[in-house]
């Protein structure tokens, strides 16, 4: 697509968002029955080679089902990524670009949602030593990245390397914490990349296959001096055409693609549109076939496609383990003081906020590990204080022993997104019942992004999601002490020793009585205060075809698979 013919469609939006303003569905009621009802999440398990044996024959489609090949899918999204270094970057924003560019050595089977299963990708089979500390991948034969070079496995061991090492160009490393456990990675041959840990690792097959850990042509990064922010270089089933900031994005299909018969789509056209309203009615007058599922669309809107759409617009719900809340710079007072931190928990009616800010489609949370499998007992989180209902008093002696008996004033950083401003003014109106104003300072992504990671704020009302439930991401990342994913600047060294234990732990009953230590210990020590968890909604039109909605949303801009039925 032209860049002109971008801004001409971005006009067009404008003008819908205008139209659809009597449209526009205000904050409802928890949904009802007749409501999308969101699904429970799914444990995480550390996949394992398997034994292939022979499938039943398939029945066959009828012919309306079968995928065809051809079509542009257009996607509303609501903003600009920082950069296209998926290996940088934290936002979907760049996801919904990238995903769909690059290959990793493994992936996650879309189909099999909401199982976390990892499948092949330039990996063909895997093996793991008896120790479980080696891993050893095979390549396949012919992959290639848009430029014709063949994809190796120095590419490969340099990709791992880039996100262990931030002296091979990279500003920030977030990933940096799920490869401390790598001792070596070496590529014997040109097919072929061993992996050695330290010690054993139950999430390692699991980490590997988030779209985090994306192959890079070695030969590019140097040439461009570590810096990728500008540059799309993959191997994956599209190439980046074209990208407006502020308006949009072109991907087209990759002929030479290795994995034979897909891409179904000629292309990708993605729209940015800010403005959720203006998205909903992009997506209400099919100007795009599918809408992203960050930032989220409201109950009400989903309601409204039910009840005039339904026959043409399909609703899919999921759990997202992204929590909300309010995450504090524990290294400045007073928010140095755990006493404070603990204080603001406890004035978080966390019921009312699912009510209010997501319309009752979520969960009411405290603890860091998302509800599942690793999750502490509901029975026992029924008797933290300040989980069922907010404990104003308890709350106000908190903060006169810290000595701030009428409270003070702070500045709270806020990412100008919908989820994140919601969750703002939620956290504004709660505190406030303890003496403490907040004044709001919203600000968009790449400042956000800076001056959060450069820890220059006092605390931030956020929503952050994780590409995984296995507690080596949501335990590790946000707690770990020097983990790239902690702003908070939190540190105890029991947690971090109990942090190792649970990743080194490879029998499930055991690990799970550490990883309910570990929760324990964030329930005292307060470095984000967890308000609730989120589901998710998708939506698209029926006749795109192939697509499941994932558990994980980041991983719901892989095209791959999708085809159109027209």
């Amino acid at each position: 697509m032209k860049r002109e013919k971008l801004y001409a469609f971005a006009a067009c939006l404008t003008l819908l968002g205008l139209l659809a303003g009597s449209c526009a569905p205000a904050a409802g009621p928890a949904p009802t029955a007749k409501a999308p009802a969101p699904s429970s999440p799914a444990p995480a398990k550390a996949a394992q080679p398997t034994a292939t044996t022979a499938a039943p024959a398939a029945t066959p489609k009828p012919l309306a089902d079968q995928p065809r090949y051809g079509g542009i899918l257009t996607v509303g999204i609501g903003g600009d990524p920082v950069s296209f270094d998926i290996h940088r970057e934290e936002s979907a924003f760049t996801y919904a670009i990238t995903s769909s560019t690059y290959d990793g050595l493994l992936k996650y089977d879309s189909q099999a949602w909401p199982e976390f299963k990892s499948v092949p990708n330039l990996a063909t089979s895997w093996q793991v030593s008896p120790d479980g500390k080696v891993y050893t991948f095979n390549l396949v034969k012919g992959a290639k990245f848009h430029s014709g070079a063949p994809v190796t496995a120095e590419d490969v061991k340099f990709s791992f390397d880039r996100i262990r090492d931030p002296q091979l160009g990279l500003v920030k490393s977030p990933r940096r914490q799920n490869l401390a456990n790598v001792a070596n990675i070496d590529a014997p041959d040109d097919s072929t990349v061993r992996i050695t840990l330290k010690n054993p690792q139950a999430s390692l097959i699991s980490l590997i296959s988030t779209l985090y850990f994306m192959v890079y042509p070695k030969s590019v990064v140097l040439e461009k001096k570590g810096d990728m922010m500008k540059t799309v270089a993959g191997s994956g089933p599209f190439k980046l055409k074209d990208y407006a900031t502020g308006v949009g994005w072109e991907l087209v299909k990759n002929p030479d693609y290795f994995v034979k018969g897909r891409p179904y789509l000629d292309g990708a056209k993605g729209y940015i549109i800010l403005d959720s309203f203006t998205r909903f009615a992009a997506l209400r007058t099919r100007s795009i076939l599918w809408i992203s599922p960050y930032p989220y669309m409201s109950v009400s809107q989903t309601k409204i496609i039910a009840e005039t759409l339904a026959d043409k617009i399909a609703v899919g719900w999921e759990f997202h383990p992204a929590w909300y809340g309010i995450l504090f710079n524990t290294t400045r007072p007073p928010w140095s003081d755990v006493r404070v931190r603990q204080a603001v928990s406890l004035t978080f009616d966390r019921k009312k906020m699912v009510a209010v800010g997501l319309e009752g489609a979520g969960i009411a949370g405290m603890a860091a590990q998302p509800p599942g499998e690793w999750a502490l007992p509901e029975e026992e989180m029924a008797k933290v204080p300040g989980y069922a209902k907010p404990e104003l008093e308890a709350a106000k002696k908190l903060m006169a022993e810290a000595g701030f008996p009428n409270g003070f004033t702070a500045e709270a950083l806020v990412r100008g997104v919908k989820p994140h401003q919601d969750m703002a003014l939620l956290a504004k109106d709660a505190v406030a019942a303890i003496g403490v104003t907040l004044n709001l300072k919203v600000v968009e992504t790449a400042i956000y992004d800076d001056v959060k990671f450069r820890k220059a704020f006092e605390v931030n009302p956020l929503g952050w999601g994780s590409v995984l439930v296995d507690p080596d991401v949501p335990l590790g990342d946000f707690y770990v002490t020097g983990s790239p994913r902690n702003p908070s600047g939190y540190s105890n060294p029991y947690y971090d020793e109990l942090y190792v234990k649970q990743s080194r732990t490879l029998d499930a009953a055991e690990r799970r009585k550490t990883v309910w230590e570990m929760q324990r210990i964030l329930l005292k020590d307060i470095p984000i205060a967890i308000a609730y968890w989120a589901n998710a909604p998708y939506a698209w039109w029926k006749e795109v075809r192939g697509f499941k909605p994932p558990v994980i949303f980041f991983n719901a801009f892989g095209y791959h698979d999708i085809w159109l039925a027209r």
